[in-house]
């Protein structure tokens, strides 16, 4: 069983995965903005958010109005370290003490940036963003749609009603699951602190003017606006509803396990639930390459196993045209999740799905057969991506 200090290091991703919700997002609508951020800080980072929050201010304002967008100017920084804190929230940044930078996914965004021509990778990697860290709040969203909800308050007072089920149900779910006491007592922690965030942000004040529908505004309509974009929803505010692809989002969702009565429910990730010894919340194997299982349901009603690692040199020639978006800036060592994340979002474009630990076994035998060319690939800049693939050997 995992230890005390364990948990303690996994903590955060824990919570996060227990109840994968961002939170109040002060109105930030544009999902494609959060791409835009990570080509912002990819030529002066590693750097603060303050500089960052500058130059989000200083390109966005450059930019021309984006069809159905407000042609307000940015201002103060408030909005745009808003902007930040959500593409951190998304993985594309993180902090190294008090310098930020691009992370695995945010190497692997910039990539997908390069290919200019193709829309439908980018939406891809941006929906799988979305579903890891968000994709409860934004799913049950889709599915109240899909029912029949149609104004935001209604929305929000529902999808509370219901978030506030989902943690009752995993609190159960610990209880009758988790042998061991001290990871019970942990996750059931965790969830009651979820609760209580929860249940403050919707307490209605004493006195004065209520601020549930504000908060109930600022959290729905940025993520209808996310899944119009992605194309999970179709028509004006106030009269959308859910199109075929968002309706085949639910039902791979239904397929998998994750429907409930009341709500969707995600798993936790498989490699932290082994890391932590953890039982699976969802029938066994489904949660393998889950979220790519349901982006790769918007292109295809019934997703396909990707052919992508079936020829190796193909496979190399690939790897060549993509890994120099994708080498860490200042360091020696090129993260192949980047990698990864690249070839998943282009094959979930297209109805497939891209086995992360059948990549990893393609990785180490391209190793073993072509040394000299991955060698040759990197080595300007030192060994690169020749030391992180021999991570896999």
């Amino acid at each position: 069983m995992a230890s005390i200090l364990e948990f303690e290091r996994y903590k955060t991703e824990l919570n996060r995965q227990l109840l994968r919700r961002i939170g109040y997002t002060n109105g930030l609508h544009k999902i494609r903005r959060f791409a835009r951020v990570v080509e912002y800080l990819y030529p002066v980072m590693p750097t603060s958010v303050g500089v960052l929050a500058q130059v989000i201010i200083q390109e966005e304002n450059k930019r021309p109005e984006e069809p159905g967008g407000s042609d307000r100017q940015l201002g103060g920084k408030k909005y745009a370290i808003g902007i930040i804190e959500v593409a951190q929230a998304l993985t594309l940044l993180e902090k190294f003490g008090t310098k930020i930078a691009l992370s695995s996914q945010g190497y692997a965004c910039h990539a997908l940036n390069q290919q200019r021509d193709l829309r439908k990778p980018l939406d891809a990697f941006l929906f799988e963003r979305i579903v890891q860290s968000d994709g409860e709040c934004v799913l049950n969203i889709l599915r109240l749609i899909n029912e029949g909800h149609t104004h935001f308050a209604d929305i929000g007072e529902t999808l509370m009603k219901r978030f506030l089920s989902l943690i009752e149900f995993k609190r159960k779910w610990a209880a009758a699951n988790v042998n061991d006491r001290f990871s019970q007592r942990t996750l059931s922690a965790l969830l009651d602190e979820a609760q209580r965030t929860l249940e403050k942000a919707i307490k209605p004040p004493v006195t004065g003017k209520s601020k549930v529908d504000f908060f109930y505004k600022h959290t729905v309509n940025p993520r209808l606006e996310w899944l119009s974009d992605l194309g999970c929803l179709d028509g004006d505010s106030g009269d959308l509803t859910a199109t075929q692809e968002g309706k085949f989002v639910l039902e791979q969702i239904r397929v998998l396990g994750g429907w409930n009565e009341n709500f969707v429910f995600l798993p936790l990730d498989p490699w932290l639930t082994s890391e932590l010894d953890l039982p699976g919340i969802y029938p066994s194997g489904a949660d393998a390459n889950f979220t790519w299982r349901l982006v790769a349901a918007t292109h295809a009603s019934q997703p396909l196993p990707s052919q992508l690692l079936q020829d190796s040199l193909s496979l190399l020639d690939k790897i060549k045209l993509i890994y120099p978006a994708v080498k860490l800036v200042n360091f020696n060592e090129a993260d192949a999740l980047s990698l990864y994340e690249v070839f998943a979002a282009m094959e979930a474009a297209e109805g497939r799905v891209l086995a992360h630990s059948e990549f990893e076994q393609s990785l180490k035998e391209l190793v073993e057969k072509f040394p000299s060319e991955i060698f040759k690939l990197s080595k300007r800049r030192g060994r690169g991506l020749y030391v992180a693939l021999k991570k896999f050997g």
